[in-house]
């Protein structure tokens, strides 16, 4: 009987105190209180049957516009029994946006299955829809619309679905169970569901890490590296919200684009704002400008710029070629072999021309060999295992260091495990020389002698010169070591 339920599909346009009949097959969708007062739905939209205990019901219909209604048989088949959301079309506001959604699960259901009962609910549950209220308060949230391929946006002034854009999303529907993240791109009008991924192969990913309560937190690389630097936690509230600039640089996908982020190619320099539960691009105009070491424009004196290799547009980590700017206007390339050190948290190491930025260690031991150490609030390079130099300007000069091979950690550009070559392989020596805070390998070291002589004593592994005085004891050269140098790398022949 009309006016039991709320919304009536019929086969034609009823006036009012016309017999209508109701049909699964119909196009004009009626709002009725009573069959004497029933009103058409012409606004385009999705309309839910529920009963007075709101119910799960399968009584759901989508119109286009007048005429132009029917009842939605077909559920998304991309979502693997995951839930896929409307905008409730009986809630929108004069502002067009939405107080509730409509959220479905299941199966598709063919027409003659549907159930239309007078209670309005549905009788068949492998499909099932309920109208929910925005909870968006202090939070900006997001669901999948499967329906449409597209992203529903909710802030406690409404819900809306995001048109023509790109950008990762937290599906607010996840909580903490997988399909934490909504991808969207603008260029084929389409968005899904990702696999969570706890891997940055390259600055532009998003990861998925499961924290120690058990609750999933969504996060953007900079880089191939996961530590806790490198990644920026994607935050759903409105306050903290970031816009930085960022250099796609996956060297893993070097050669495929597709999986890089939302397309972009290899090299290329886009500005995110991050937050509101999203990170999407947005104007230039919103990131601070950036060093063009071609023309020095936007470039800092006496400052360093990590750049990518092949679009020279600056990173922040990662892999890549180093600049030195002098001046404003005059930047020139790093090529030499070693450290370059700003302050304990930037410091870049070069292999000739394949420049990272580096962490610092706290000991140094076997494993820190040639590493630079931040200890006691000083900065110092581990030499051997057991000695260290500060690197102030007093101990300036040449001095011999150990051979080291160590594997390689994520923040240098591979997220491989082959060895890590700093200055010498292992078993052999090298000379560096260190002027303030630049330590360079020293391969083309020449005192026109067979050998070279290490002062061992003093504790410090510094590079005897000709005018040196050799330590003695008892009338004997003591604490000394004989190398014998090829091609700048150097085997340790006697020890005096």
């Amino acid at each position: 009987m009309i006016g039991e339920k709320k919304y009536y599909l019929f086969n034609a346009k009823c006036n009012k105190g016309t017999d209508c009949s109701e049909s699964n097959y119909g196009k004009y969708l009626f709002n009725c209180i009573t069959s004497s007062s029933c009103s058409e739905i012409i606004e385009a939209g999705y309309y839910l049957n529920q009963n007075e205990s709101n119910d799960p019901s399968n009584e759901l219909f989508k119109c286009e516009g007048e005429g132009k209604c029917s009842l939605i048989t077909e559920f998304p088949e991309d979502l693997n029994g995951s839930a896929t959301f409307y905008l409730d079309g009986a809630s929108v506001t004069s502002d067009k946006k939405y107080n509730k959604l409509i959220r479905c699960e299941g199966k598709n259901v063919p027409h003659q299955s549907r159930s239309t009962s007078n209670n309005g609910g549905g009788s068949n549950t492998e499909f099932e829809c309920e109208k929910m209220d925005n909870n968006a308060s202090n939070t900006i949230d997001h669901y999948i619309s499967m329906e449409e391929d597209k992203v529903i946006t909710c802030t406690k002034q409404g819900c809306y679905v995001e048109e023509n854009i790109s950008g990762y999303f937290i599906n607010t529907n996840s909580g903490d169970s997988e399909g934490r993240i909504i991808v969207c791109e603008k260029d084929i009008e389409f968005c899904d569901i990702a696999e969570d991924d706890n891997i940055c192969y390259g600055a532009g990913d998003v990861i998925v890490k499961t924290e120690k309560d058990g609750s999933k937190k969504a996060y953007l690389c900079t880089s191939d590296s996961e530590d806790e630097k490198d990644i920026i936690e994607i935050q759903s509230n409105s306050e903290k919200i970031k816009y930085i600039s960022i250099t796609v640089n996956n060297p893993v996908d070097d050669e495929d684009d597709e999986d890089n982020f939302l397309g972009l190619s290899d090299g290329s320099k886009v500005c995110i704002k991050i937050g509101e539960g999203s990170v999407v691009p947005v104007d230039d105009k919103y990131c601070p400008k950036e060093c063009d070491i071609n023309t020095g424009t936007n470039c800092v004196e006496n400052s360093y710029y990590l750049v990518h290799e092949k679009t020279l547009n600056n990173i922040t980590t990662g892999s890549g070629l180093l600049y030195y700017c002098k001046t404003e206007k005059e930047c020139i390339q790093i090529t030499e072999t070693g450290y370059y050190i700003v302050d304990k948290d930037t410091i870049y190491f070069c292999s000739n021309t394949t420049c990272r930025k580096d962490d610092t260690v706290g000991v140094c031991d076997s494993n820190a060999i040639g590493r630079i150490v931040y200890k006691d609030n000083k900065l110092s390079i581990c030499l051997d295992g057991k000695i260290s130099v500060d690197i102030l300007k007093s101990n300036n000069g040449n001095y011999m260091v150990t051979g080291s091979g160590r594997k390689s950690n994520s923040d240098n550009g591979s997220s491989n495990s082959e060895e890590d070559i700093l200055f010498a392989s292992n078993g052999e020596y090298a000379i560096i020389s260190i002027k303030d805070q630049i330590i360079t390998l020293n391969s083309k070291y020449n005192n026109n002698m067979k050998y070279v002589y290490v002062n061992s004593s003093s504790g410090n592994q510094k590079v005897m010169e000709k005018s040196d005085t050799c330590p003695m004891n008892n009338n004997k050269i003591t604490d000394v070591l004989e190398f014998e140098c090829n091609k700048g790398i150097f085997n340790m022949h006697l020890e005096l």
